[in-house]
């Protein structure tokens, strides 16, 4: 994933907590709305209760009876109501309910409490047989503490629910990652050329274990494809190596049984060429064949890499000179590795062989060996004209050439031999840009005690 860019689980988890906020806090609205309108529903049906039976006293006791009993419940403080009974003129005649005369039927009204302080109530009004008027008003602060109390009730379940769903965003998507972390630490071992790599299932049952048992069917199909294709290249080259050496020592011996002269002779010398050139071809194949196998694993030891290095580096600096170019060497003493010494060294002849035959006259080779994080690095890297970068991926495949043209001479074998050098020694060959110039670097593990004693 690049820097500075969020993952699509990240993406799925942030939309996931986005939409369940939106829902949290649609729910928590209506539970709002919802209760509200409750409180003021049960605070008329409190009011219209009391008024009903205030009525029902005036209808049996009159208004002298109504005055009494409005007294006795000021004194009590009956219900949190207060009341109000005025005539039709608008002179009080009962109630210690502070306000003017309200108008009939609901309103919300302005009154002095017993600090004369301004409060706002909910009242209703109702007309007498007698012209009189009725109030009974509840105050409204009680209701907007409930209120404010189920708000804040609200957000702190709504907050807690929102945590939890973030939460649980969280650890979903830190379960998803690890499960396809997994995945794709395996897929980047496959890549790297370990084949026998495969998918870990956890839970055959789910859906990732399905996934994971449908890529490892894939790769075993894909594994088998490529050995049998191995298996009859390795054949085919075993095969045909055994008629092409008899029709050599035939040539060989006609040439030396019978006077061969002139064009016939020249004929029989390309042929006899022509032939060493398939051979070596076959004898390429079937090695690249054995260690790809993994067969000499079982030979390996442990071997001074720097030595190795620095008797291929002697050889070919001469080379390169004869053939006007520079090699230069820096290496770091005793550098152990465990692995085949002629394998580890032919890989570098042919990164070396690439180099001279790839790059003008004049050109600068170097060989630099040393240890970089806890890994071995090898690495050729030369100034000549280098690889574009959509092909470097391709070189390591057969009989694939830098020269498109395959006008040089090769089979496109060389750097498909260092690479399967290099896996088969548990590491990898990397090519880059060394501006100018190709840049090859076989990496190779550390033996274990020497890692334990860098941990």
């Amino acid at each position: 994933m690049r820097p500075g860019r969020l993952g699509a689980i990240t993406r799925i988890a942030g939309w996931f907590v986005v939409f369940y906020t939106i829902a949290t806090l649609a729910l928590g609205a209506a539970i709002y709305v919802i209760g509200e309108g409750a409180l003021r529903e049960q605070m008329d049906d409190r009011i219209l209760a009391e008024s009903a039976y205030l009525v029902d006293v005036h209808r049996h006791m009159g208004v002298g009876g109504l005055r009494q009993t409005l007294q006795r419940r000021d004194d009590r403080g009956v219900n949190a109501l207060g009341y109000l009974l005025t005539s039709a003129s608008g002179r009080r005649l009962g109630g210690e309910l502070k306000t003017d005369r309200p108008p009939a039927g609901w309103a919300q009204i302005e009154f002095l409490d017993q600090d004369d302080r301004r409060n706002v109530a909910h009242a209703l009004t109702v007309r007498l047989p007698d012209g009189n008027s009725l109030t009974v008003a509840m105050e409204m602060a009680p209701e907007r503490e409930l209120r404010r109390t189920t708000a804040l009730l609200l957000l702190a379940g709504v907050s807690a629910t929102l945590l939890g769903g973030i939460i649980g965003g969280v650890l979903l998507t830190r379960a998803i990652r690890s499960r396809l972390r997994e995945m794709n630490s395996t897929a980047q071992g496959i890549i790297s050329g370990d084949m026998n790599l495969r998918m870990p299932i956890a839970r055959p049952d789910d859906e990732f274990g399905q996934l994971a048992g449908t890529l490892n069917a894939m790769l075993d199909r894909n594994s088998a494809l490529i050995e049998n294709l191995r298996q009859v290249s390795s054949d085919i080259a075993h095969d045909l190596r055994t008629p092409l050496a008899k029709v050599r020592q035939r040539l060989e011996r006609m040439m030396v049984l019978g006077p061969v002269e002139g064009p016939l002779h020249d004929e029989v010398e390309r042929s006899i060429l022509e032939i060493d050139t398939t051979l070596s071809l076959f004898s390429a194949l079937l090695r690249i064949a054995e260690v790809e196998a993994g067969a000499l694993r079982q030979y390996f030891r442990m071997f001074d890499l720097s030595a190795a290095v620095a008797r291929v580096c002697d050889s070919y600096v001469a080379v390169a000179e004869d053939s006007d170019r520079t090699l230069t060497c820096r290496l770091a003493p005793a550098v152990l590795i465990t692995g085949d010494v002629e394998l580890v060294s032919q890989a570098l002849v042919n990164l070396l062989e690439n180099a001279l035959r790839y790059t003008p006259p004049g050109s600068r080779m170097k060989v630099v060996l040393g240890t970089e994080g806890g890994k071995v690095l090898l690495s050729v890297t030369d100034n000549g004209p280098g690889v574009p970068e959509e092909r470097r991926e391709i070189l390591t495949q057969r009989f694939t050439r830098g020269d498109r043209s395959r006008g040089t001479p090769g089979y496109g074998l060389g750097l498909h031999l260092v690479q399967a050098v290099a896996e088969v020694h548990g590491g990898r060959l990397r090519l880059s840009n060394a501006e100018p110039g190709l840049r090859a670097d076989m990496e190779f593990p550390l033996p274990i005690a020497e890692t334990d004693g860098q941990g």
